[in-house]
């Protein structure tokens, strides 16, 4: 445990691990993180090395571990390279930026933004926010993406495709050669250099209202 105050950043490495990122827990702190780690059955691994620095603490898991639980404090950047494993980031308060070379990555936050890529593995991304600086990166080489909105957002967007199908219910069209397909739009007017950029190689690409909730 420790204290990380609004602005900063948590990074997150993993060699192999299912991830799971929330907010701090009913009761904690809201400027305290937590890591924990839960080895996998029969093994002995190394406990995770945190090291801190004037703006972020650094979390290394270097040895396989079968989850690691991660709560990341309101306001606190959550940046996630993992080269096995899923990565869930559920309704933390920061922004999220998550790279995963072999494992399924989803990401829902009501108020913040996200971005996200993987290799092997499918990406899903929910995000509330209508505001973020230039552009929102998501892709996967092998598998499925799918970006949820917020329906009231003002946006640029590129989608493509090499070998799969695009599909979105906001009023875009696109166009196809050979397997692939792409998309190139605005969204509610553009909103300036705002952006989202969305490439697969094998898969499809979905994107989405999401809808306010009352």
């Amino acid at each position: 445990m420790g204290v990380l105050r609004p602005g900063t950043t948590l990074s997150v490495n993993v060699a192999r691990a299912t991830i799971n990122a929330y907010q701090p827990a009913g009761g904690q702190p809201r400027d305290r993180f937590t890591v924990e780690a839960t080895a996998a059955k029969g093994t002995t691994p190394a406990a995770p090395r945190l090291r801190a620095t004037r703006t972020s603490t650094v979390v290394d898991a270097a040895d396989p571990l079968a989850t690691l639980l991660v709560r990341v404090p309101d306001g606190v950047e959550l940046v996630v390279r993992s080269q096995q494993g899923d990565v869930n980031v559920t309704d933390i308060s920061g922004n999220a930026s998550v790279t995963a070379d072999k494992g399924n990555v989803r990401v829902f936050v009501r108020e913040s933004y996200a971005q996200a890529r993987t290799i092997d593995g499918n990406v899903s991304v929910a995000m509330g926010s209508t505001q973020w600086p230039g552009t929102l990166h998501f892709s996967a080489q092998h598998g499925d993406v799918e970006i949820s909105v917020e329906e009231t957002a003002a946006f640029r967007v590129h989608l493509q495709t090499g070998d799969g199908t695009l599909f979105t219910d906001f009023d875009l069209r696109g166009t196809s050669n050979g397997t692939g397909e792409t998309i190139d739009g605005v969204v509610n007017g553009g909103g300036g250099r705002r952006a989202i950029d969305v490439r697969v190689e094998r898969g499809s690409i979905r994107l989405l209202r999401l809808h306010a909730q009352a």
